[in-house]
């Protein structure tokens, strides 16, 4: 640097600037054994919002990490979750969304396959569970065995993050290959398998025949996915073929 700028550093006063907080948040989507889209959530074991259910997360250690590290290690902390790829989603930002002071959140998504999942409540949190999401006149329910949640009980604004991580993936996943995150076995799937997937996201019935060709033009042709040559042992009448990622 030259010497101007050094001299402009050695003066500059950080103190002089307010400073907001940051925190990472991640939305993790799942399916379950009825093909249903599910979200985690925790239930906080601290103030504010106490015994509130909300997304994991936490905040950024200054000078010390980067959003995405603080997303992971958050990530398993609360739940005990990691190696996973995590997409960041979104900035959060408004002055008023956390009663303690001004917190900046960045959001993130990502997609596991239920059977990679193994859910523990860290030391931030009480509990930690799958919820499936379901959608009414009134915006968006939580459920699981024994407990409903709606979107007024989640701490935070954390419904809004929900709202736009749904709503992103919904956009993009007819030309991101994000549903793939999402199957049992990337090295041997079925047509059906992925059009599930997509059919849980976008929360609509898709036609068989037009999902099969978008798969073929978009990922068969393509050479992201790859015909095994084979079909699937079933029970039904004609067995499906079977397919894979091309890693």
């Amino acid at each position: 640097m030259d010497k101007g700028e050094k001299e402009f550093l050695d003066n500059f006063r950080a103190e002089d600037y307010k400073r907001p907080s940051v925190t990472a948040d991640i939305v993790i989507f799942t399916l379950d054994e009825d093909n249903d889209l599910n979200i985690l959530l925790i239930n906080r074991k601290g103030y504010p919002f106490k015994d509130h259910w909300a997304l994991p997360g936490g905040f950024l250690q200054v000078d010390e990490e980067s959003t995405d590290e603080t997303a992971e290690r958050e990530l398993y902390e609360e739940t005990g979750i990691n190696n996973v790829f995590l997409k960041q989603l979104y900035t959060f930002s408004k002055p008023d969304r956390d009663p303690r002071t001004h917190v900046i959140s960045v959001a993130y998504t990502a997609l596991i396959p239920k059977s990679k999942l193994t859910i523990k409540a860290g030391d931030d949190a009480k509990d930690a569970r799958l919820f499936k999401i379901k959608y009414d006149i009134d915006g968006i329910n939580f459920t699981n065995s024994d407990l409903t949640l709606t979107e007024k009980d989640l701490a935070f604004d954390h419904k809004e993050i929900i709202r736009t991580a749904i709503t992103r993936i919904r956009g993009r996943i007819d030309y991101e290959p994000d549903a793939f995150e999402l199957l049992k076995d990337k090295s041997e799937f079925t047509i059906y398998e992925l059009k599930c997937i997509h059919e849980s996201i976008k929360n609509e019935t898709l036609d068989t025949a037009n999902f099969r060709k978008s798969f073929i033009r978009n990922y068969l042709n393509t050479g992201f996915c790859v015909d095994l040559g084979r079909k699937c042992k079933n029970t039904g009448k004609r067995a499906a073929e079977l397919y894979a990622v091309n890693e």
